[in-house]
């Protein structure tokens, strides 16, 4: 761990099904923890039962790895990620601790929406890309294509992922991150058949491509597997091409930190150093089962040992480790220490939540915490839980923040107007798999409802300056609400900014009168801000990319601070209600494989549930087609489009925008949701709220 050259933290990525934990089993296999013939149906990584059972992988599984080479041995710290797009959150996370991602990519299907999505979130972190094509026995046994169209298959997957690089990386990684056969950046292989290889390998081996192409066709993969392992093929090429930890740092810290990098501490995270400050960022947490708490990240300065008393950043608090862990898939292994550049799982007593920064106690003051994690996805789909057994209210409620505490992209509510517990995720499987927790880990029997749709109210133009008062009439507050959407970011930030909440509803100060306010009563009236925007006056649905500028206000002597949140709500609602209010839904971006004969079929679909298709591009016997349909129009949809396929077409989708609704489908949601919720049938006038 103290030898930074031979350090290499990694992790493998890829569209569902394109063999990405067939892939992490070969790896073990290279690094003689599993037996090469197991390799692909072991799924060692995928530990979980839920994962056993649906064969895909939900969750990320960290494991350290000892590959030798002829010169050295190399620590791989390996972590697999999930494909499906549901768990997407999990990856994302996952990207801040390596610095290599292997984008494993189906030789038939090539680079798909899922592919792209999770490259692009690797190079906006600076995570070095680097590319093995699997399934290459596909194109030879299945698609019988000769030599010439093999190799020309594989150079446009190739120059699509270069397409990429180009596109989304900053201008030093452009050429930096490139991938060609020469440059040994990328492998080709079938993980399934535990072999691969690079041109280098190939070479060593005096092997040309027809050789392979006859060994497939002969079944001879065996003999393959036994030249041209591929994870002697992976091995190498992460060795090459992924930068160690101390090279990565140097030029990742200035994209993910958000301190002065030229500080003392700046300097000491670019460098990795065991002797620095102890600085770790959690990327993971979770319950070990005996009240403690599991918190896995990496450790980006200093060591990091038992009985170690760190400070959370985020939360302002201190907290000690109780035992430090390396991970080995399913199992812990406990060490004396993890030192810089490593990744690590640390036991707490506390509630440590993935995204904090760790410091050690002497450099707490002034100490900046990591950016924060941007995904890709919002939760928007929605279930009402309950228990079968009011007797069990709480602990449904303790399960509901144990399942938000360790997955972040899950969202729990009470609805204010029916008292319905909510949970809210990024689609129907991803509520599934939480619900299956929440029954096996309580032990109790929950009730849930059929999927919902998240929606959001929003504005069409400015509102009124709305005027209101507390119920005792003794304070007022004056606002205006304008969309965010067509508001210059630059007049943003020269008014101060008090609040935004998560989505994306700011506060300003456009006279900076707040400063004259005690903290109790500022935060007061941030507090009226969430409140008024967690469940907006259309339908009770959160309110989305709202600007509210806070005018006037004046308090009366001793004001309660209830009175206050009561009357900023009221002027938020006030002038909301003037600015043409609607509801946005959220919008799917679909990708869709089929052969040609069932294009126009799975097309009438999709356009039946208004949905619209974007592009047809064709991939030899496949066409895909990508395009976009609403979210609530995806229920079913699936079960029709097997049928209509006969289970030919396979398709991914991931939430991509919101969308306003057309005005008469508008009017009949707001009707359902409020009839629903139990509200009056009609949306109440802005008079209601605004006082002269």
């Amino acid at each position: 761990m103290a030898k930074k050259e031979c350090i290499r933290n990694i992790g493998v990525i890829a569209h569902i099904d394109h063999g990405k934990t067939t892939l992490a089993d070969s790896l073990l296999a290279g690094a003689g923890l599993l037996s090469p013939r197991m390799a692909g149906t072991a799924r060692v990584l995928d530990y979980l039962e839920e994962e056993q059972k649906r064969k895909i992988t939900i969750k990320t599984a960290n494991i350290i790895l000892l590959y030798n080479t002829q010169s050295e041995p190399y620590l791989i710290n390996l972590v697999d990620t999930p494909g499906h797009v549901d768990f997407t959150g999990k990856t994302t996370r996952a990207l801040r601790a390596i610095d290599g991602a292997v984008v494993v990519v189906d030789a038939v299907e090539e680079i798909m929406a899922q592919t792209e999505i999770l490259t692009r979130q690797a190079i906006e972190e600076r995570v070095c890309p680097v590319l093995f094509i699997n399934k290459i026995d596909r194109l030879i046994t299945e698609l019988q294509l000769d030599e010439e169209s093999i190799q020309k298959k594989l150079g446009h997957i190739i120059n699509s992922f270069n397409d990429l690089i180009e596109i989304y990386a900053e201008t030093p990684f452009k050429n930096q991150w490139k991938i060609s056969a020469t440059a040994g950046n990328v492998a080709f292989g079938a993980a399934l058949y535990g072999w691969g290889f690079t041109a280098d390998m190939a070479k060593r081996q005096a092997l040309k491509f027809s050789d392979i192409i006859t060994a497939c066709k002969s079944g001879m993969s065996t003999k393959l597997m036994t030249t041209l392992p591929v994870y002697d093929a992976i091995f190498e090429m992460v060795i090459r091409s992924v930068p160690n930890p101390r090279e990565a740092q140097g030029y990742r810290i200035q994209k993910i930190w958000n301190g002065n990098i030229n500080s003392p501490m700046g300097e000491a995270l670019r460098g990795c150093s065991d002797e620095a400050p102890t600085v770790m960022t959690i990327t993971n947490t979770s319950s070990d089962g005996n009240g403690g708490i599991l918190a896995t990240g990496r450790v980006f300065s200093g060591r990091i040992k038992k009985g170690d008393r760190l400070y959370r950043v985020d939360a302002s608090v201190e907290s000690e480790v109780k035992i430090v862990y390396v991970d080995m898939g399913a199992l812990h292994e406990e060490v004396e220490e993890v030192a810089a550049g490593n990744l690590a799982t640390l036991v707490f007593a506390e509630k440590v939540g993935a995204g904090e920064t760790l410091v050690d106690l002497v450099h707490k003051d002034g100490m900046v915490p990591f950016e924060c994690i941007n995904y890709v996805s919002e939760p928007v789909v929605t279930l009402a839980v309950e228990p079968k057994n009011p007797q069990d209210i709480e602990t449904l409620q303790r399960g509901l923040d144990r399942l938000v505490f360790e997955d972040p992209n899950l969202k729990a509510a009470i609805d204010k107007e029916t008292g319905e517990y909510l949970l809210s995720g990024m689609g129907e499987l991803h509520l599934e798999v939480a619900v299956n927790e929440l029954r096996s880990t309580l032990g109790i029997d929950v009730v849930v409802s059929s999927p919902r749709v998240v929606y959001v109210e929003c504005i069409q133009k400015s509102g009124v300056a709305a005027f209101a008062k507390s119920p005792n009439k003794q304070s007022y507050f004056q606002v205006k609400v304008e969309s965010r959407l067509e508001y210059e970011a630059a007049a943003e930030k020269k008014s101060v900014v008090l609040v935004m909440d998560e989505y994306h509803n700011i506060l300003i100060d456009v006279e900076g009168k707040t400063t004259q306010l005690s903290k109790e009563m500022l935060e007061a009236v941030k507090s009226g801000f969430k409140y008024a925007c967690t469940a907006g006056p259309l339908c009770g649905e959160p309110i989305h990319q709202l600007r509210v500028s806070l005018i006037d206000f004046e308090f009366a002597p001793g004001a309660d601070i209830s009175e206050i949140e009561h009357a900023v709500g009221k002027a938020v609602f006030g002038s909301f209600l003037t600015a043409d209010p609607t509801l946005q839904e959220p919008v799917y971006k679909i990708s869709l494989s089929t052969t040609s004969d069932l294009v126009a079929e799975s097309s009438r679909i999709l356009n039946s549930r208004r949905g619209r298709v974007s592009q047809f591009e064709q991939k030899d016997h496949l066409t895909q087609i990508t395009g976009y349909i609403p979210v609530a129009e995806t229920f079913g949809f699936s079960k029709e489009l097997r049928s209509a396929t006969s289970g030919k077409a396979i398709w991914q989708s991931m939430f991509d925008h919101w969308e306003k609704l057309p005005p008469k489908l508008a009017q009949e949601t707001i009707s359902e949701i409020r009839k629903r919720k139990g509200l009056p049938r009609e949306v109440p006038k802005p008079e209601r709220f605004m006082e002269r």
